[in-house]
């Protein structure tokens, strides 16, 4: 301790008697510098030292910087917890749903507007007369014909086609035994299955085609050889009819002057033709007869049915068909329930075919929106949405994406990706029409870890790594990444928040 404090004197001593010795030197200048001889004194050492202060200038301003080493300096940030949005925005317009535009029907339709049951803003249900224009013979038209329908399907007229069908089956039993005792029975008989089995036979070749297969053409060989055996039969019955029964039954017995003569009179090929012909006819007012008490009983017939009577019931449903239709044309009805939004005429106009009602369902609104092509892929449906209304800009809308159009649009000359917004219910009182900034999420994640973009190295594609600063030194490690917007990466594994991470070198650094 002492001795240390010896020295210090010591050395404070010396610094005294230096600094006075300056001093004095300095009060000896201008004496030094009037004697000649003595001048070099102060010249020499002068310039010593500015040679001295030159040299060290040098060293420190030129020599030292250009032969400094260099060393880079990193950037680095911190992960931290934040919420990560990607999106895409877009412009839009409000509308309802299901907006009609209303007139009277038919091209020519026109007339005098007597009936106008609404006004805007009106709420109308499905179904409801809104207006309508001087219709009196549209009226008469239909009602006519709705009488006449139901003359033709009353009671009255379901007993007389009743009657009809069994007067048609009693001709059709009388031209049949007509036939039958013509031909005899057994005849007839084989020529029923002679034609029953033909179509049997047509059925089977229709089945098999022009390539039958083993079971085909077996079906079609026995139906063959069935009609053979008919056709067989048919012709002995013919012979015994020639034979046997046309004697019996056809032998005319004449007796004349006590002469008794017998003349077989053979039934000609032309009555018999006449008799056939009587009996497909009889079978025909049958199945008319029927189909008719069918179609006013209310069963289906078939499209090809035929027959008198059932052309005029088809001519009575069309014309009431017709009339209504007349009818409705001059008639508005609100085909879904909804709210007027505007009406072009007043009563008294002569109006036409031409829209004066305008209907929509604002039980549900949708924004018609446009975002530019680069974000179609964040304009997919099922995304939610957030939509502002210029009107209300301190008000936000929410919804999610309903239909995406599959064709893309044109906006002020640029391509754009167009489709609906659904909104969710609001009670706010929005306006059709109005303008909107739609921004559509195609993804979020909050409180997520987040770096920036410039931390992460990339190889190979899809697999990331990061610069982190582990014991004060930066180490490479491996991270799986989630969303990725402009600026920012989520950090799904791999990080914490508050590790350092490096994004990067700036400049460098001289030691």
């Amino acid at each position: 301790m002492s001795t240390t404090t010896n020295s210090s004197l010591s050395s404070s001593n010396n610094h005294v008697s230096k600094a006075k010795g300056a001093s004095s030197f300095f009060k000896r200048l201008p004496e030094l510098m009037k004697n000649p001889r003595k001048r070099w004194w102060v010249i020499v050492p002068s310039l010593v030292v500015l040679a001295a202060v030159g040299a060290g200038a040098y060293y420190q301003l030129a020599y030292l910087p250009a032969h400094k080493t260099t060393r880079s300096s990193i950037e680095t940030s911190v992960a931290r917890r934040g919420t990560i949005t990607l999106s895409a925005i877009g412009t839009g317009t409000l509308q309802p749903n299901n907006q009609v535009q209303l007139g009277f029907g038919g091209n020519t339709t026109s007339g005098k507007l007597v009936t106008l049951n609404v006004k805007v803003s009106d709420l109308v249900k499905a179904g409801q007369l809104l207006a309508e224009i001087d219709n009196s013979t549209d009226k008469i038209n239909y009602e006519q014909a709705q009488q006449n329908l139901v003359n033709l399907t009353s009671k009255a007229a379901i007993a007389i086609a009743q009657q009809g069908v069994a007067t048609a089956k009693a001709t059709l039993y009388t031209d049949t035994n007509n036939l039958i005792f013509l031909i005899s029975p057994d005849q007839y008989y084989w020529q029923q299955q002679v034609a029953a089995q033909q179509q049997v036979l047509n059925d089977a070749k229709a089945a098999g085609g022009a390539s039958p297969t083993a079971d085909q053409q077996k079906a079609i060989d026995a139906a063959q050889a069935r009609l053979n055996y008919y056709q067989d039969s048919l012709s002995g019955s013919r012979l015994r009819w020639l034979k046997t029964y046309v004697p019996i039954h056809f032998t005319v017995i004449t007796r004349f002057n006590h002469i008794v003569t017998k003349q077989v009179e053979t039934p000609t090929d032309a009555e018999i033709a006449a008799a056939q012909a009587a009996m497909v006819v009889a079978k025909s007012s049958v199945q008319e007869a029927q189909w008719y008490l069918d179609a006013l009983n209310g069963k289906d017939v078939p499209a090809t049915a035929t027959g008198t009577n059932l052309a005029a019931l088809e001519t009575a449903k069309l014309n009431v068909q017709s009339a209504k239709a007349a009818l409705d044309a001059t008639q508005i009805y609100a085909p879904v329930d909804g709210t007027i939004m505007s009406v072009s005429a007043q009563l008294g106009d002569n109006v036409s075919s031409s829209a004066i009602i305008v209907e929509g369902d604002l039980s549900q609104l949708f924004v018609k929106t446009y975002v530019d092509e680069s974000d179609y892929q964040m304009f997919q449906v099922g995304n939610a949405a957030n939509v502002v209304f210029n009107a209300l800009p301190d008000q936000t809308f929410r919804g999610k994406v309903v239909e995406v159009d599959p064709a893309l649009d044109t906006s002020s000359g640029s391509a754009v990706v167009s489709g609906l917004v659904q909104l969710d219910p609001t009670k706010t009182n929005l306006l059709m029409g109005m303008s909107a900034s739609v921004t559509v999420i195609a993804g979020q994640a909050q409180n997520a870890v987040l770096i920036p973009l410039t931390a992460l190295h990339e190889n190979p594609p899809g697999t990331y790594t990061v610069m982190v600063m582990r014991n004060g030194k930066f180490t490479s490690e491996s991270v799986q990444v989630g969303l990725k917007d402009l600026v920012n990466a989520q950090i799904t594994s791999g990080l914490q928040p508050g590790d350092v991470v490096s994004t990067g070198l700036i400049g460098t650094l001289k030691p």
